[in-house]
C-alpha cells in the first residue's frame, strides 16, 4: 500500500545576513584600498593650493580622516564577515558600522564645507564664483551617497528576519 512520509519543513534562514556580508566585505575593501591611497599621498594639485596657508591644515585633517577610515573599514569588513557566517554578534557589528559610517560622513561633509570649498574658493577664484557652487552641490550628491550605504545596513540588518537568522532563531 501507499505509505505517505510527512517531511516536517524547517522555515528558511533569511537571506538578508549573507548578502549584507557579502556586499560589506566588497565595500569595505574598496574604502580601505581608499584610505590606504589616501595615506600613500594621493593629494592631487597640490601646487594650486600650496600658497593658502590653511591647506597645511586641511592636509593634515585629511591625514585624520583616512587614518578613521581605515579603522572603520577593518570595522566594515569584520562586521562583513559575521554577517556572512550568520554569527550572533552580526546585527550588532552591521549597526555599530552604520551608525559610525554615518557620523564619519557627515563630519567629512561639514569639514570640506568648513575647509575645502573655501579653500577652492581662494584658489580657484579667478574662474569664477560658479565653481565653488558646482563643487557645493557635488559635494551634498557625494554626502548622500555615502549615506546610503549605511543606511540600507542599518535597516535590513535591524529587520527581525536578519537578527533572527543570526540568533538561530527562525
Amino acid at each position: 500500500m501507499y505509505q505517505q512520509q510527512h517531511y516536517q519543513q524547517q522555515p528558511q534562514r533569511s537571506a538578508i545576513p549573507k548578502v549584507i556580508g557579502i556586499l560589506m566585505i566588497i565595500f569595505a575593501s574598496l574604502g580601505l584600498l581608499g584610505s590606504l591611497l589616501g595615506l600613500a599621498g594621493g593629494g592631487g594639485n597640490e601646487e594650486l593650493f600650496r600658497g593658502i596657508p590653511e591647506y597645511k591644515t586641511w592636509r593634515t585633517i585629511e591625514l585624520l580622516l583616512n587614518v578613521i577610515g581605515l579603522a572603520y573599514g577593518a570595522l566594515h569588513l569584520y562586521a562583513g564577515v559575521r554577517c556572512i557566517g550568520y554569527k550572533a554578534n552580526a546585527p550588532t557589528l552591521a549597526k555599530t558600522y552604520a551608525i559610525v559610517a554615518m557620523g564619519v560622513v557627515l563630519v567629512n561633509a561639514i569639514l570640506v564645507f568648513a575647509w575645502v570649498k573655501p579653500l577652492m574658493d581662494k584658489a580657484l577664484g579667478d574662474f569664477g564664483p560658479g565653481v565653488g557652487n558646482i563643487f557645493g552641490g557635488m559635494m551634498i550628491v557625494m554626502t548622500l551617497i555615502g549615506l546610503a550605504w549605511p543606511t540600507i545596513v542599518l535597516i535590513l540588518m535591524t529587520r527581525p528576519a536578519a537578527k533572527a537568522a543570526c540568533t538561530g532563531e527562525l
